[in-house]
């Protein structure tokens, strides 16, 4: 079989795209999965029907993509499914996409495909227990607590991967008791995230928050350090009023460190 040409996402037709990244070249299964993870922020892309189709293809890249940038488009793509459709969080499960993504966010992986599979990892946790218990049974606390403390930096215009760890962490603890112990199991979570609620850098701070948030509903510990960030940081004491709505940081519109908020029923 031929190579298929490359397509654009302005005016794509999913199915060719979805085609594109199962038969494709290297550069063109980069292309597919970049379009695939465009396509996904648009609502209007719920009753198109290719999302349960290409979830399986999307989670074949993160597990054994021949090149970082495939395998970072594909976690983009899986992170965005669930914010277009929650449904979409169970066929990523079904596809074991969890294990891949957890698998991601090893060091000897790029900033940016850990990035992205922190925010895949987070989104598939809003307001999904099952999601949840699959991220904890898949070994992804450790990973996830390690990730706050990375020195490096991130590209410009991509996600900030201390912020999508601090907020995968959040939703990770906020749908399921156990997640939220495993957490505070950890030694280094609460003085973690603490120092990270007071960082210059907005989206880190208020991940962050959003995180101690979610622990001090069982920590005594946690509430005291949420009580000191918000007496002391630079938004002060009122900060705390908007945390409980946020859930997953938004790269894919408007500007870096925009907050995108979703009830846990929408």
């Amino acid at each position: 079989m031929g190579p298929v040409n490359s397509v654009c996402c302005c005016h794509a037709d999913p199915t060719s795209v979805v085609e594109q990244l199962r038969s494709g070249r290297v550069l063109e299964q980069q292309s597919a999965a970049a379009c695939l993870a465009s396509m996904a922020r648009t609502k209007t892309q719920k009753q198109a029907g290719w999302m349960p189709s290409a979830v399986p293809l999307l989670v074949q890249a993160v597990t054994v993509g021949q090149t970082a940038e495939l395998r970072e488009n594909a976690a983009r793509a899986l992170a965005n499914l669930p914010m277009c459709d929650a449904a979409n969080t169970a066929h990523i499960i079904n596809a074991g996409g969890v294990a891949s993504l957890v698998k991601l966010l090893g060091n000897d992986y790029p900033y940016g495909c850990r990035a992205q599979a922190c925010r895949a990892l987070g989104n598939m946790c809003v307001s999904s227990q099952a999601a949840a218990k699959e991220v904890r049974q898949a070994g992804a606390v450790q990973p996830l607590l390690a990730a706050l403390f990375t020195e490096e930096q991130p590209a410009s215009g991509g996600p900030n991967l201390q912020a999508e760890a601090a907020l995968a962490v959040a939703n990770f603890s906020s749908v399921d008791v156990q997640c939220r112990d495993l957490v505070l199991q950890s030694a280094v979570a609460i003085p973690g995230l603490q120092h990270l609620a007071m960082s210059q850098e907005h989206s880190i701070r208020v991940a962050a928050r959003r995180a101690l948030s979610c622990l001090a509903q069982g920590s005594a510990r946690a509430r005291q350090a949420l009580q000191a960030v918000e007496l002391s940081g630079p938004e002060g004491p009122h900060a705390a009023q908007e945390l409980d709505s946020i859930q997953y940081f938004d790269f894919t519109q408007g500007t870096p460190g925009e907050v995108s908020r979703r009830q846990a029923a929408g």
